[in-house]
């Protein structure tokens, strides 16, 4: 069956409409990054500021507004579908745009294309990061892998502690990739969401970019800094 111009059309639209819900799950997750990041600064404070922060966390979150622990499952359930949404979509546009190449239809958008090594390697940075927040969880949130020694019978602090311990340095060196490449996937994936949700001007690429970098920038300096600090007995 042919392409009509009323399924072309239509074809643009649902591809825009999947790129504006990666972008808008995808800053959302950025946004919980960030404030996760900035949290767990508080290893730099001491045991008890952070422990308190853990506790706040995982129990009075939006409380009284909600129940205890019921901050904790409402933000768990967003982002989980968030996470699905984001890629789902992504699925779906590489799928399109794979069948599409070599097609003579072709948009332009005026927009120039980052080829950058951040955009060319998203695919694989997205599956390092599920496999990343899979262990992560895992290892922190249900305790499934106590790494260094016992995390049931210890307090969140000296979790980190013991997790990231000069003789763990492997689960640093796994750390180390892991935020490497969720900054990489936030550089190109900010940008791409404020182009896509700032209708792709040209003249605000630069403060689209600028945003991009310094998000990348504090998410990987600031996840790394009390790991690092832990490595080499700053910490303990």
């Amino acid at each position: 069956m042919a392409n009509t111009p009323s399924t072309l059309k239509r074809g643009r639209h649902t591809t825009v409409a999947l790129k504006v819900a990666m972008a808008i799950t995808g800053l959302i997750f950025v946004l919980f990054v960030l404030f996760h990041m900035y949290g767990n600064l508080k290893m730099l404070m001491g045991a008890e500021a952070y422990n308190h922060y853990a506790y706040f966390l995982q129990n009075d979150l939006l409380y009284p507004i909600l129940p205890h622990k019921g901050g904790v499952w409402l933000m768990r359930v967003v982002l989980l579908a968030c996470i699905l949404i984001h890629i789902t979509c992504a699925f779906t546009l590489w799928h399109r745009a794979g069948e599409a190449r070599g097609s003579k239809y072709k948009v332009d958008t005026g927009v120039k294309k980052h080829q950058t090594y951040a955009s060319r390697t998203m695919r694989y940075g997205g599956i390092i990061l599920i496999a990343f927040i899979i262990f992560h969880l895992l290892q922190f949130t249900t305790l499934t892998f106590s790494i260094g020694g016992d995390y049931h019978s210890v307090e969140p602090f000296e979790r980190l502690v013991m997790a990231f311990s000069p003789q763990n340095w492997w689960v640093y060196a796994f750390y180390f990739i892991a935020i490497g490449a969720l900054a990489m996937h936030v550089r190109h994936g900010v940008f791409s969401a404020l182009a896509t949700l700032g209708l792709d001007r040209r003249e605000r690429e630069f403060a689209f970019n600028l945003i991009a970098w310094i998000c990348a920038l504090a998410l990987f300096f600031g996840f790394m800094l009390p790991p690092t600090m832990i490595l080499f007995g700053l910490i303990s």
